[in-house]
């Protein structure tokens, strides 16, 4: 399949952290079409394995996307909430969702009383907060909201749509980290029948979003020799971004993470990287952030790790 394809595909499949069922049976789909076995730990990553010896290289790159859970339902009908992951509170009002209950797919609205009906101006001013957010589901019952089959804990996503700034530039929710899925996806079909010199895995992981919690199964089951990690990164060539952090610009090729909130990237691998890149005449770029990558929590049990940022 075509990459492009591949990972327009994997943004529309909802995945919130912890509830990856459906993105999980795409994917394992895609892998056993291309003739492989799959299998899946205890917390639900999702592993494959090509060549059976020499060094053990792992390139994962998580399934998981930010997103909310229902918290309570109140007795006129509305949904409290609870974020999944490190979402912006000022990004909530007037989003559309969509809750996965037992029943299928119900839509909702994140409500917000209209300007022209506040009567402090300082409201209009203010950040609504996460915990005074209500989902409209368009009812005005707490029966009729369970009759829809909503219960605590099921999980909501933003409802998505793909566009193009350019043919090139993709504006989605969840590009972090499907296009990364993708990627590796990709690069399994392109080695799979290669005679190769090492062991290489591919994982697709869970729970990235809330504290690396698939990856540190990962890690302590696996404990490769190299890791990649392929994974979005924050582009500084917005005007917003200022100086703080070295320039990474959408279209300059991939960038070495070479530091963020837990890790250090591997020296040695990234004189790896720019031989090969240099080789194979391929842009590198190099960055900082904030954050972690699946990387980290793998490198905790001694392996090389490099973030490879998209």
């Amino acid at each position: 399949m075509e990459l492009k394809q591949a990972m327009e595909e994997m943004i529309m499949v909802p995945g919130v952290s912890g509830f990856e069922d459906d993105i999980r049976e795409y994917i394992r789909k895609k892998v056993e079409g291309l003739g492989l076995k799959t299998k899946e730990d205890n917390i639900g990553d999702l592993i494959t394995t090509i060549g059976d010896s020499g060094p053990h290289v792992l390139f994962i790159a998580h399934m998981d996307e930010l997103g909310l859970i229902v918290s309570k339902i109140d007795n006129d009908g509305s949904i409290r909430i609870r974020k999944v992951g490190g979402i912006d509170d000022r990004t909530l009002v007037g989003r559309v969702v969509e809750i996965k209950t037992q029943k299928g797919i119900v839509t909702g609205v994140l409500g917000l009383k209209p300007p022209h009906l506040m009567t402090d101006l300082d409201d209009r001013k203010k950040v609504v907060v996460w915990q005074d957010v209500r989902v409209d589901v368009g009812t005005r019952s707490k029966k009729k909201t369970e009759r829809l089959g909503i219960r605590v804990l099921d999980p909501m996503v933003f409802k998505k749509d793909i566009s193009y700034i350019t043919p090139d530039i993709i504006c989605a929710r969840g590009v972090d980290d499907r296009s990364g899925c993708a990627i590796i996806l990709d690069a399994l079909e392109k080695l799979k029948d290669r005679k190769l010199p090492l062991k290489i895995t591919f994982v697709w992981s869970v729970q990235e979003e809330i504290g690396l919690k698939g990856a540190k199964v990962v890690g302590f089951n696996l404990r490769p020799d190299y890791v990649f990690a392929v994974d979005t990164m924050t582009t500084t060539d917005a005007p917003q971004m200022g100086d703080v952090f070295e320039r990474v610009m959408i279209g300059s090729g991939p960038a070495l993470r070479m530091f963020d909130d837990r890790a250090i990237a591997s020296p040695k691998l990234r004189k790896m990287i720019e031989e090969v890149a240099k080789a194979a005449k391929i842009p590198l770029q190099y960055g900082t952030g904030g954050g972690a990558t699946d990387g980290a929590a793998i490198q905790d049990f001694g392996s090389l790790m490099m973030p490879l940022g998209i």
